[in-house]
């Protein structure tokens, strides 16, 4: 890869302290949630909802928001994401809690664009598979950063402050407003000013989108394995953080631990696949990746074993960012600049709705037992790699 210029590295350096913020703010999300006497079904209705939710706004800022616009609207969500945190830190323990769970909400929905907003942004500086696999390990390998800090801190005191879940919004706050000054400084200008005659009339750009997908069986057959993989990781990973507390009674301190050796984990197996253990053959990769998870899901089912479960989880985190310049970027990068944002939108729709539905199915397989999660996800990811392996063989067809 070419040497970066000044600013395709500020807009790197955004993603890795929006993730950084986000570690340091949603690892011990749902127990701060605990903390202020919400219970665990209740966690689950407010994160479905957020989901449900995501999917509105979305399709809202797909009409809305032109691609020249893209970074002032960016700016403008990470002001309101950090007053938000800023309101949820005052709000702890005050037993307001419907408005906090509205908060909660507020903040999901912004961060779920600022996150589709990121490579659009990128792409206006330039376009490639490799980037677009390095974003998901700049903010896996951040957040995880952020897991770190909240882990080795945790129930330390600054003086006759204490550290807790509370202290962490707070501090995830802060970042969130130097990240919105240093996106402020970035000059995108200069780039929208040179691809000025590819500028287009953005009106009904998600409608525009989708009537063009209509006619693009590969862009069906990979949004349909989006939707159905989405479904199972959702199943399986949304409330585990409560599972490993509940069901395995991990301490917040092995919580943390778990996370950043699993986080960690994460980014170097994902840089070693990029660099090393990516096959020719892409089925191999695909099964690979999907295949092995199956056979997991299937021995947590049927074992109905600690060790197993905990297995199941350690390679679904472990095998995250592995692959996703062969099994996402091809799909997202054969839309035009101008289209990415729409494309991005429209995806991103789709995987919270498909959110909303694996935490539903989560909520109700957890009544049975931790192990019908796996019997869900199973199912999922059947279909998941039956659609994966068809749009990658209609992608070769198309080259050919």
């Amino acid at each position: 890869m070419k040497k970066m210029n000044r600013e395709l590295k500020r807009l790197l350096i955004v993603l890795g302290l929006y993730s950084l913020a986000d570690g340091i703010f949603y690892i011990f999300q749902e127990l701060w949630m605990e903390e202020n006497n919400l219970s665990v079904g209740t966690i689950s209705t407010v994160f479905s909802i957020c989901s449900i939710l995501s999917v509105s706004v979305i399709f809202l800022c797909s009409n809305l928001i032109p691609k020249e616009k893209l970074k002032k609207f960016s700016c403008g969500l990470f002001i309101l994401k950090s007053m938000v945190m800023f309101l949820l830190f005052l709000l702890n323990k005050t037993g307001f809690n419907i408005l906090i769970k509205f908060l909660i909400m507020l903040d999901y929905v912004i961060d779920v664009e600022l996150w589709i907003s990121l490579y659009p942004l990128i792409t206006i500086i330039k376009k490639d598979d490799k980037i677009y696999a390095m974003k998901d390990l700049i903010y896996d390998a951040c957040y995880y950063i952020g897991v770190f800090l909240t882990g080795i801190l945790l129930g330390k005191s600054i003086g006759l402050l204490k550290i807790n879940y509370n202290f962490y919004i707070f501090i995830a706050c802060f970042i969130t407003f130097i990240t919105y000054i240093i996106l402020k400084k970035t000059n995108l200008e200069q780039y929208m000013k040179k691809n000025k005659q590819e500028k287009q009339d953005v009106t009904n750009q998600l409608k525009s989108i989708v009537l063009k997908i209509k006619e693009d069986k590969i862009s069906i057959m990979y949004l349909t394995y989006v939707l159905f993989g989405e479904i199972s990781y959702s199943c399986i990973t949304e409330l585990q953080i409560l599972i490993l507390a509940d069901y395995f009674h991990f301490s917040a301190s092995m919580i943390s631990n778990y996370s950043i050796i699993l986080g960690i984990g994460a980014v170097l197996v994902g840089t070693l696949v990029i660099a090393k253990l990516t096959f020719k053959n892409n089925y191999v990769n695909i099964l690979l990746k999907y295949g092995t998870r199956f056979i997991l899901y299937l021995l947590a089912f049927i074992l109905n074993h600690k060790f197993f479960i905990l297995l199941a989880f350690i390679f679904i985190k472990l095998s995250s960012d592995t692959y996703l310049d062969i099994t996402d970027a091809p799909y997202v990068n054969r839309f035009k600049n101008e289209e990415q944002l729409a494309f991005n939108n429209l995806k991103e729709m789709i995987e919270y709705i498909a959110t909303g539905i694996g935490i539903f199915f989560c909520g109700i397989a957890l009544v049975y037992g931790v192990r019908y999660i796996f019997l869900v996800g199973g199912l999922f990811i059947m279909l998941q790699i039956a659609f994966a392996l068809y749009a990658l063989c209609l992608r070769i067809k198309e080259q050919t």
